[in-house]
């Protein structure tokens, strides 16, 4: 009896079994009526680039030399562009600009097109065409200082925006020329070399909406409102002092400290064992001649023992007899003693000498910095 019902049961297993396959030979076969389905080479890979008012197509297909057109649509289908190709074996690429696009973002649908009729399977991508709306909402970058030296006008500015490209500037040389200059978005500031002092410039910063967008967006030229001053300071970076009297290099950091820029140090006069008599002086090789109309001299903050400051020039420190005095003033009240050169100004030798002839508290003297400015 058992027996019995095991054969039953295996022929019952046979006959469900059959008919489950032949349900699935109906299912695969309204897909295999006419053939098996024969696709065309797939792009190998695809980009959309975002531009103002139009976005770039670009493709790239490998060993596909059967295929005859790369086919794109978009707007659900509504567009379409059909883009007869030639290609051999290996990689092979280029690329479509789609222009007249409204500003908002598509999406396409891409095939390739053999010469026997076979499509391939579809490549998606997507991008944006700005336009307007984006422009509205593009800033000038802020700037933070203008300035001026021997160098040239320097205009610093504040951090940029994230979709920020570059900045352009135009400004006037010395002879008078319209002169322009480009800077990237990531510098803080720009050196304008042979800028004519006193005189106005213009800016203006320049976008790009994505970091693969093939158009740059720019704001409208703006006139900046803080010109470049009209004397400037000369550099210092390249001065040494190359002879002094003395020095309490303890106190303040020593005789180099006159040339570094920072007014929180300074050269003090010795009085380590024993005071060091007036006068006390220093040389610094200003590398050449100079034509200044102006001298800057802080004295140590807060501290009033410095009182004469004098100013001579040599082209050769070594002699005493060749020194010329071309300045002297005296602290009155405050740190910085300011001493104006009538104009046209005069002409420095290669050598600058500061000499501090008295004192408050003699003969205690200190500096903090030397600057000189020339027009």
């Amino acid at each position: 009896m058992k027996k019995i019902i095991y054969n039953i049961i295996i022929f019952v297993g046979i006959l469900l079994l059959s008919a489950s396959c032949e349900d699935m030979m109906s299912i695969h076969g309204k897909y295999t009526e006419g053939g098996e389905i024969i696709y065309a080479p797939k792009l190998d890979s695809i980009a959309f680039l975002p531009g103002k008012g139009e976005i770039m197509f670009r493709y790239w297909l490998y060993n596909s030399p059967n295929v005859k057109s790369v086919d794109v649509f978009w707007n659900n289908g509504a567009d379409s562009l059909i883009i007869p190709v030639n290609p051999d074996t290996g990689t092979d690429s280029s690329e479509v600009l789609f222009t007249n696009l409204p500003e908002r973002s598509y999406t396409f649908d891409v095939y390739t097109r053999d010469k026997y009729g076979n499509i391939s399977l579809t490549s998606t991508g997507a991008s944006t065409s700005y336009g307007d709306n984006f422009q509205k909402t593009l800033l000038q970058r802020k700037i933070k200082n203008v300035s001026i030296s021997d160098k040239g006008g320097k205009i610093e500015w504040f951090a940029a925006a994230e979709t920020l490209a570059g900045i352009q500037i135009r400004y006037l040389s010395g002879k008078g020329d319209t002169l322009q200059l480009s800077m990237a978005a990531e510098s803080r500031e720009i050196l304008c070399p042979d800028v004519k002092a006193g005189s106005s410039f213009s800016y203006r910063s320049l976008y790009l909406p994505e970091k693969t967008a093939i158009d740059t967006f720019a704001v409208a030229w703006q006139k900046c409102d803080t010109p470049f001053p009209s004397i400037y300071e000369y550099d210092k970076s390249d001065w040494k002092i190359v002879d002094y009297s003395d020095q309490e290099a303890g106190d303040g950091g020593g005789v180099e400290t006159l040339i570094d820029g920072d007014l929180n140090n300074w050269w003090h006069s010795q009085y380590s064992g024993s005071l060091a008599p007036l006068p006390h002086w220093a040389v610094i090789d200003l590398t050449s001649p100079k034509k200044i109309c102006k001298i800057d001299t802080w004295r140590r903050p807060a501290c009033s023992d410095s009182r004469s400051v004098q100013y001579w020039t040599s082209d050769d420190y070594t002699d005493d007899s060749s020194w010329v005095e071309i300045s002297e003033g005296m602290f009155v009240s405050g740190d910085l003693l300011t001493m104006d050169i009538p104009d046209p100004g005069v002409t420095t030798k290669r050598y600058l000498k500061i000499l501090l002839p008295d004192s408050n508290r003699s003969p205690i003297t200190n500096i903090a910095e030397i600057s000189l400015y020339g027009k």
